[in-house]
């Protein structure tokens, strides 16, 4: 004979096994409201890591090209100078900038990812104190300047960064 302990306790007046279909349609309600819930929940957390990363991405791209311009004022002597006029383009477009930025960050080939270079004090100077503002952009309209948002009615949402650095020398 068994151990009282070791039994289960099953109320005398009902019969072991009955009530369970009942249980069985509350797990099923339980797990029919919790789960898209828990679903929803984690394609939440990796879509905002995604987005994270991706600003991430275009904060270190803004910082990279924004070293590589202050170091390009008008005192270059080897790579040639930056500036004072506003560079547009993308990344492996051609241009010195571009096809710097795509062997950079995409082994040569060409990105749809926009950047501006832009002086705003007008100089290119370190001497003077003169800055170079560098913005990256996954969207840019047809005139070159870079958009705000992607507009419409598409799913998909422009990532911007903006980087303003004094010039070196």
């Amino acid at each position: 004979m068994r151990h009282p302990c070791c039994v289960a306790s099953v109320p005398k007046n009902r019969k072991p096994g009955v009530g369970l279909p009942r249980r069985w349609g509350a797990v099923s309600l339980e797990f029919a409201l919790v789960f898209p819930v828990y679903i929803i929940t984690v394609i939440s957390v990796f879509t905002l890591g995604i987005r994270i990363y991706q600003t991430q991405r275009y904060a270190a791209m803004a910082k990279f090209l924004a070293r590589k311009a202050i170091v390009l004022g008008s005192a270059a002597e080897k790579l040639g100078p930056w500036g004072p006029t506003t560079l547009t383009g993308s990344f492996g477009d051609g241009s010195v900038v571009g096809d710097l930025m795509a062997s950079k960050y995409n082994a040569g080939h060409p990105m749809s990812i926009y950047y501006r270079l832009t002086w705003p004090d007008g100089g290119n100077s370190g001497i003077s104190g003169n800055r170079v503002e560098v913005t990256i952009s996954s969207s840019s309209l047809p005139d070159g300047t870079l958009s705000a948002s992607t507009g419409g009615t598409s799913l998909t949402t422009n990532i911007s960064s903006t980087v303003t650095m004094a010039i070196a020398h």
